[in-house]
């Protein structure tokens, strides 16, 4: 069941009634009525998903307890030990079974090569991690565990983020399972405003870029202006599809009383690669920060030992996304990246000042930078990937050309000041009530999407200095009505592409 398919709109109808009409006020009946929906949201896909999160569950539910009376961490290793093995059964075992033997090869020595059939269970990366960081807590004592089984069970499986995050810390996302939940109609309408922007960002703009970005990446021979735009489209899919997610998921999350973590700041108007990791993925980078980089001693062991325990956090990170080389070598890449950012450039970690239009050019040559790892990160074969580093020159010529022409057109319009923060929004929500009063007569633009894409970048620049996008909606009634028309009717006129959520897959 996906966010986007008709039968989740309807599921979490009948859901968001029955929980808060009939269950209301009974705390209780509200967490078994959530753990069941979570649990058929879930056994959707394929109903022995749900051997595993149940097992997952069940160890660190019953370690953390058995931590709580003997003391002993052995018990709380074990569990994490059991769970990562499954993770690499499931996700890894064939890659490595596949590289251990042409390593073996290598030395002259044959191995029997074998790999096992198994389907890779949704989300699994996303409620193992958020398992196992429960269960580090529960150690370090950051965490009571509970004994509520259908609290801590739900924990685990709360279906908004269940298959693609964020990853919630039990500090966080625990306690208001655990307490009563009361009904704010604010919250409600800032989650709705979520759950459209998200709508739009992946199914006018994800689902479209993806059809061109497959196009591109499945040609005979690819030229520089392929791996050019192929990464530039690329990032800016991955980026509407992941991120749409996540809103889509705060904002159902808010419909039922539940704050969720931002997972995605803006990442795009990052005026440094330092700032990037700060605004993309949030809940992973902090998840390896608390859990892995912390622990290896983090930046108070010299300059060597933090360059090592990035380059294991990077590393780490590109296997977490996929058992293939493309990641492991985006990884590697990002660890590079970061390191010269860090230590040779000596890039701000903490920029305090707002984005604006002046740091047009920063932003620009950032955007470089990570559009080429994701040119990397989308390549299954290595030849592609090395054939993209041959040819790197093209995105230091491209964004270097339009960072010269960032820098000369904010010089221009450093004395032109335009009042009020809704004016891209607006002429963008003229434009598309404009186009789609006609109905169906959009299907005649070969890239009528562009609208919406316009209107989701007007959006994002608009809010860009707030925790998530949409967070401001017009003041004008009219305008605001118009604009929740105009970004309906993008949403019901798009064509059905059946596009799954990119991170699906991890």
């Amino acid at each position: 069941m996906q966010f986007t398919d008709i039968i989740f709109a309807i599921f979490m109808s009948v859901f968001f009634c029955i929980y808060w009409f009939a269950l209301r006020h009974n705390l209780r009946l509200q967490n078994v009525w959530l753990l069941s929906a979570s649990y058929i949201f879930y056994g959707w896909w394929d109903w022995r998903f749900l051997l595993l999160i149940i097992l997952t569950s069940l160890s660190t539910y019953g370690t953390a307890l058995l931590f709580k009376h003997y003391r002993r961490k052995w018990l709380i290793q074990g569990n994490i030990i059991l769970n990562i093995g499954i993770l690499i059964l499931f996700k890894y075992f064939n890659f490595f079974s596949e590289n251990i033997t042409r390593l073996f090869s290598l030395f002259g020595i044959g191995l029997d090569w074998f790999t096992i059939d198994v389907l890779l269970p949704v989300g699994i990366s996303f409620y193992t991690f958020q398992a196992i960081g429960y269960s580090i807590d529960v150690m370090r004592g950051n965490v009571h565990p509970t004994r509520n089984l259908i609290g801590f069970f739900t924990f685990i499986a709360f279906f908004p983020q269940l298959v693609a995050g964020p990853i919630e810390s039990a500090k966080s996302l625990l306690p208001q399972i655990l307490r009563e939940r009361v009904w704010n109609t604010r919250q409600a309408v800032a989650g709705l405003r979520m759950i459209l922007f998200g709508l739009l960002k992946k199914v006018c703009v994800a689902d479209m870029l993806a059809l061109y970005v497959d196009r591109i990446f499945d040609v005979a021979e690819i030229t520089p202006v392929h791996i050019l735009s192929g990464g530039i489209l690329f990032t800016f899919q991955l980026y509407c599809d992941f991120s749409a997610y996540s809103e889509i998921a705060r904002g159902c999350a808010a419909l039922l009383g539940i704050n969720l973590m931002v997972n995605f700041r803006f990442p795009l108007f990052s005026r440094n690669i330092i700032e990037f990791w700060q605004r993309w993925h949030i809940s992973l980078m902090l998840w390896f920060k608390d859990y892995l980089y912390i622990p290896l001693g983090g930046n108070r062991k010299g300059k060597w030992r933090t360059i090592m325990n990035y380059s294991i956090v990077f590393l780490l990170s590109g296997l977490w996304h996929g058992a293939a080389w493309n990641f492991v070598i985006w990884g590697a890449y990002w660890a590079v990246c970061y390191v010269l950012g860090r230590y040779l450039l000596h890039l701000d970690r903490h920029p305090q000042s707002k984005i604006s239009l002046h740091d047009l050019p920063r932003i620009l040559l950032t955007f470089g930078v990570v559009a080429f790892g994701f040119y990397i990160f989308r390549c299954a074969d290595i030849t592609l990937i090395l054939h993209g580093i041959e040819n790197a020159w093209i995105y230091v010529l491209f964004f270097g050309i339009l960072c010269l022409m960032a820098k000369i057109s904010v010089r221009l319009l450093k004395s032109v000041h335009i009042k009020g923060t809704d004016v891209g929004v607006t002429a963008i929500a003229l434009l598309s009530l404009a186009l789609v009063l006609s109905g169906h007569s959009m299907y005649l633009l070969k890239f009528w999407w562009l609208f919406a894409a316009l209107l989701v970048v007007a959006i994002e620049w608009q809010d860009r200095n707030c925790d998530y996008p949409f967070a401001i909606a017009p003041r004008n009634t009219l305008l605001r009505r118009s604009l929740y028309w105009a970004m309906a009717t993008f949403i019901v006129l798009s064509e059905p592409t059946e596009m799954t959520f990119i991170y699906f897959q991890f």
